[in-house]
């Protein structure tokens, strides 16, 4: 039976979840994730994983915060913003998600960031992704390998 090697297009179901059980992704067999290996965006240690694997066949992996694609939190991205910067239009309230703009290299994003702490004058927001520092378990099943690379 053929088995996954580098450079090949996969196509694979995963389960992601965290430490605690709470599952962050899923991806049916129905609507399967195509990778390219040796691609960016693909964390590397996923990619070794796959290599040898065969259609069917379905492992597990852990990846600590730094392996992964969210990576660990950084306190640079921590801000403390005056309260009278924000719209009297938001309630501001520990867990609440924020469209915040953003400029880099001349360019306005809207990035997400979280409220972590109410302070009487000011709110500190957090722009680090919510999977930022934690380690992620992935359960992967290679459905089809769609061709050599």
């Amino acid at each position: 039976m053929k088995q996954v090697q580098k450079q090949d297009i996969v196509a694979v179901a995963l389960t992601g979840t965290l430490d605690n059980g709470t599952v962050f992704e899923t991806i049916e067999k129905s609507e399967p994730l195509v990778i390219k290996l040796g691609e960016e965006g693909v964390p590397k240690p996923i990619q070794r994983l796959l290599i040898g694997m065969q259609p069917g066949e379905m492992r597990k992996i852990r990846l600590e915060a730094e392996e992964g694609e969210f990576g660990i939190r950084r306190s640079d991205l921590l801000q403390e913003i005056p309260k009278n910067k924000f719209s009297n239009k938001i309630e501001p309230k520990v867990g609440l998600v924020l469209s915040m703009n953003v400029e880099s290299a001349g360019i306005t994003h809207q990035v997400p960031a979280t409220i972590v702490e109410l302070k009487d004058d000011s709110i500190i927001i957090d722009y680090n992704h919510p999977l930022a520092g934690h380690p992620l378990n992935y359960e992967i099943t290679v459905l089809e390998i769609k061709e050599q690379g």
